[in-house]
Formats: structure tokens, C-alpha cells, sequence
């Protein structure tokens, strides 16, 4: 079985930022447990998520669908889609994972950093 590791970390820029450092795979076998820990910090009050992608070689399609149900989760705005995200971004994706990020268009709506503290700080 797969095993996901989560580390969470509270960060400060000019808001408050809550860092969700994650290592394994992200897969159909895996994904639940990054959005539970998303939703566990968001009803604990985190409004601003850094999503450390560094230890993530692999990421599926419900590794996609999990990001696109925490960046729901944290907008405020009801509409259908998802307009660009100021409450989540992504940091350090493999060059693997970026380019599948890419392709499903998703750098459209998350911005992806590769230095912590630009990250941090452009919350």
C-alpha cells in the first residue's frame, strides 16, 4: 500500500500562511489523505495553504482532483469554476508533476513557486 507523509507547519508573511509539506505519491490509493488534512486545517481556521509538492514524485488524477477540491474549499466565491486562487499555491513540484500541472491547465488557477519565501510572502 501506498503510504502519503503530511507534515503541516504554520509560516508568516503577511498573513498567516499554514505549509502542508507532502511526500509520496498523490494517487487514487493516497488522495484522501491529503484532502483530509486540507480540511482539517481550513476548520481549524487556516484561509491561506502552501502545498510543498517536493517530495511528490507521482501524482495520479485524484492527486488533482484532491488539489481542485482544497482550492474549493478556500474560495470564497460560490460560482461555478474556479477563478485564480489567492488562497492556495503550489511549491517545488517535480519537474514531472509541473509539467502534468501544465497540461491540465492548472497553473492557470494556482500559482507555483519554486523558493519558499517568495511563496510565503505573496499571500
Amino acid at each position: 500500500m501506498t503510504t502519503l507523509n503530511i507534515s503541516v507547519e504554520q509560516a508568516q508573511g503577511r498573513v498567516p500562511v499554514t505549509v502542508l509539506g507532502v511526500e509520496g505519491d498523490i494517487d487514487a490509493a493516497t488522495h484522501k489523505t491529503l484532502q483530509d488534512k486540507a480540511s482539517e486545517v481550513i476548520e481549524g481556521g487556516s484561509t491561506h495553504i502552501l502545498l510543498d509538492l517536493g517530495g511528490v514524485e507521482y501524482m495520479g488524477s485524484a492527486g488533482f482532483r484532491a488539489i481542485h477540491a482544497i482550492a474549493n474549499m478556500l474560495n470564497d466565491d460560490p460560482s461555478p469554476g474556479l477563478a485564480k486562487s489567492g488562497y492556495l499555491k503550489l511549491l517545488n513540484p517535480t519537474d514531472a508533476v509541473a509539467r502534468v500541472i501544465k497540461t491540465l491547465g492548472f497553473d492557470v488557477y494556482l500559482d507555483i513557486y519554486q523558493d519558499r519565501e517568495d511563496a510565503i510572502s505573496s499571500f
